[in-house]
């Protein structure tokens, strides 16, 4: 039996024996280690200096930032603004939830953080408002997915890092691409509104109205301005962008919006803790994993075995994908990449495919499986808000994921959308 058959037989009995995809990943490692002879001593060693990498800091300090902004009312404020210039349309409050998820994923950088945001105003407006609530809470899943694609992009963050790519241009790199993907999602809530007649109920806004609610999100909009300028001017590095994002948003929340209380930022420092322990035990023995396919050969097999199919590079973009959406489905984004690129980048490299163009396409896939059984993080805090069964949203996400799907294709065959920004 070879040490692949061991590595990959196992972790596939560990997660059917519903272990945490985590633990698995580090287990199945020890026991291939231990099936060549060398010592399990050896991965205290591997764990510790997979995370003890300066760069890392920047997840947890994106992470509180997010939350901060979260508790401090910037949601609340870039909802409002956007209401007021998309006015009384078919699908209005659709476009509403697309466009604030584009805004607020270019602040917290995590999915799931803003579909907690964005979905606990948005679902119960929609619904009050006759939007089909099934639909609703599908529609604001989805959305969330963009804060995997629009920078700062902690799981752009976690590519680069594996793959030694610059973070400022994979940041660059998610931008059109973002774009497009909203872009969609908006196309598809064109076609449902119209064919079933939402149209919300409030007249649209006058000149003042709007200018207000411009000036009232100000600080909340200028987030993204100057973590993101600063990291494309060459002002900041990431990890020093993100510290200012921290401090920025706790001013704004504190002193300026004056919703940043006590009591929340107790919640907020808790919910950053247990985000980033999570992400963190999952890279250390994710970290393991990826050592052990380097090391053992399997990665270099894996390389020669799939040359030998295709050496068409769309070819292999299309075969990325497929992996890349049935990984989705079943396990986390971060696991998914420690255990997927280090196979695929070296298959990559061969075939000529651009490293950022990769980055930007796995990432938009990995986008979409937030949003598919069985895991679907996104999915589940979705149902919850909208208190809708899991079966009812999964019915609904339908029209929604074949957009995605479109979106998807667009930036794997045409690279200019993920590398226009960056050349």
């Amino acid at each position: 039996m070879s040490s692949s058959s061991v590595l990959f037989g196992s972790l596939a009995i560990f997660i059917l024996c519903n272990i945490p995809i985590s633990v698995s990943l580090g287990l199945s490692s020890a026991l291939t280690l231990l099936y060549v002879g060398m010592p399990v001593t050896a991965v205290p060693s591997i764990m510790q200096a997979t995370v003890q990498k300066f760069s890392l800091l920047t997840i947890p300090l994106f992470v509180l930032a997010g939350v901060i902004m979260d508790k401090g009312g910037i949601s609340r404020l870039l909802i409002n603004m956007a209401n007021s210039f998309i006015g009384p349309v078919h699908g209005s409050l659709g476009y509403v939830a697309v466009l604030t998820a584009m805004f607020f994923a270019a602040i917290s950088g995590s999915g799931t953080a803003t579909v907690a945001a964005i979905g606990s105003i948005l679902i119960p407006s929609m619904i009050r408002q006759g939007y089909d609530p099934g639909y609703t809470s599908a529609l604001s899943a989805i959305s969330g997915s963009l804060g995997t694609v629009i920078p700062p992009s902690i799981t752009l963050l976690i590519y680069g890092m594996i793959t030694g790519e610059s973070i400022s241009n994979l940041f660059l790199a998610g931008i059109i691409p973002g774009i497009v993907f909203g872009g969609c999602l908006c196309v598809s809530v064109f076609l449902q509104s119209r064919k079933y007649g939402w149209k919300s109920a409030e007249a649209r806004p006058d000149i003042k109205a709007r200018l207000k609610s411009i000036k009232d999100a100000f600080w909340g909009l200028m987030s993204p301005v100057i973590v993101l300028g600063g990291i494309y001017s060459g002002f900041f590095t990431p990890t020093e962008a993100a510290s200012v994002a921290v401090i920025y948003s706790f001013i704004v929340g504190a002193f300026i919006y004056r919703e940043l209380t006590f009591g929340k930022l107790i919640e907020t420092l808790f919910e950053t803790a247990k985000t980033t322990g999570i992400i963190l035990l999952i890279i250390m023995n994710a970290g393991i994993f990826a050592w052990v396919l380097t090391h053992e050969g399997i990665a270099a097999d894996l390389t020669e075995m799939a040359l030998a199919l295709t050496q068409d590079k769309y070819v292999m973009l299309l075969l990325i994908n497929v992996i890349f959406l049935i990984a989705g489905c079943v396990m986390d984004n971060t696991s998914a990449l420690y255990i997927l690129v280090p196979i695929l980048m070296p298959i990559a490299q061969a075939l000529g495919i651009d490293m950022i163009h990769l980055g930007v396409v796995i990432i938009l896939n990995l986008s979409i499986g937030q949003v598919t059984p069985p895991v679907g993080p996104n999915l589940y805090v979705a149902a919850d808000i909208g208190r809708v069964s899991f079966e009812n949203i999964c019915r609904k996400m339908a029209p929604l994921l074949m957009m995605s799907i479109v979106s998807l294709l667009l930036v794997t065959f045409v690279p200019w959308f993920s590398l226009a920004l960056v050349k």
